[in-house]
């Protein structure tokens, strides 16, 4: 004689993981490893940067005699999600989990700058948003009373799953460091921009090298212009592919 089982049938979640659509490659990294190769503060630890994908970027920060990162504002329409990897001197500890506010603050976590053994490894993730507009703003503010000093905003609003080669070539990089790199050198050019109006005090151009975002400008440029070149040899210069694209 069958014996039923009296349990109740479990219905399906409708939150369960759906399985992959074959559009990404499953990829890993370790972070220790790939801060080896740089310097870039806010550099992608994967290509992925259509709807919906998770962007984890790296931070790292180490004192020194004169070592200046300055700070600025950033405002992200997604939460930004900190953890720290390692520190040493630092303001916030190794396995540091936090969400900021979507206004913030960016500036090195050292307690002191001018310490060669301070340190600190970070990891910064987003969720791109799906399905509406997604907006960064980058606020450069008065190193004497923190007032407002310049400001400039962009779209960052990214492209539909499954678009992001027809969008952003086959060389695509994450827009917040050109656009944070350019709303730098904005504001570094107007030296107008760089005097308080309520305190008075003349602040110096922001030092993006401290950043690194030239290197990742430069780098992607390099990877995107060899890359060119090779499809020029393969295919010849009649077939050749435009800038970018394949």
């Amino acid at each position: 004689m069958a014996v039923k089982n009296s349990a109740p049938r479990r219905r399906r979640s409708k939150l369960a993981i759906r399985p992959p659509t074959g559009d990404k490659e499953p990829l890993k990294v370790n972070v220790y490893k790939f801060v080896h190769f740089t310097k870039t503060a806010l550099a992608p630890l994967f290509p992925y940067f259509d709807e919906g994908s998770i962007v984890p970027c790296t931070a790292t920060f180490r004192g020194g005699p004169k070592v200046d990162y300055s700070r600025f504002q950033h405002f992200n329409t997604v939460d930004e999600v900190l953890l720290t990897f390692g520190a040493e001197g630092s303001m916030r500890g190794g396995g540091l989990l936090r969400v900021g506010a979507q206004l913030h603050m960016v500036q090195s976590p050292l307690a002191d700058t001018s310490k060669s053994e301070n340190l600190a490894l970070a990891v910064i993730t987003q969720r791109q948003s799906v399905g509406k507009k997604q907006r960064e703003e980058y606020r450069f503010v008065c190193m004497k009373c923190d007032r407002r000093l310049f400001m400039k905003a962009f779209d960052a609003t990214p492209p539909k799953r499954g678009k992001q080669k027809k969008a952003l070539g086959p060389h695509p990089i994450f827009a917040t460091i050109p656009e944070t790199y350019l709303a730098a050198k904005e504001f570094n050019a107007d030296p107008d921009a760089r005097v308080c109006k309520h305190c008075g005090h003349k602040n110096k151009p922001f030092p993006i090298e401290a950043w690194g975002w030239n290197h990742y400008i430069e780098q992607s440029e390099i990877s995107a212009a060899a890359y060119d070149a090779m499809m020029v040899s393969q295919m010849g210069p009649q077939r050749a592919p435009a800038r970018g694209r394949t």
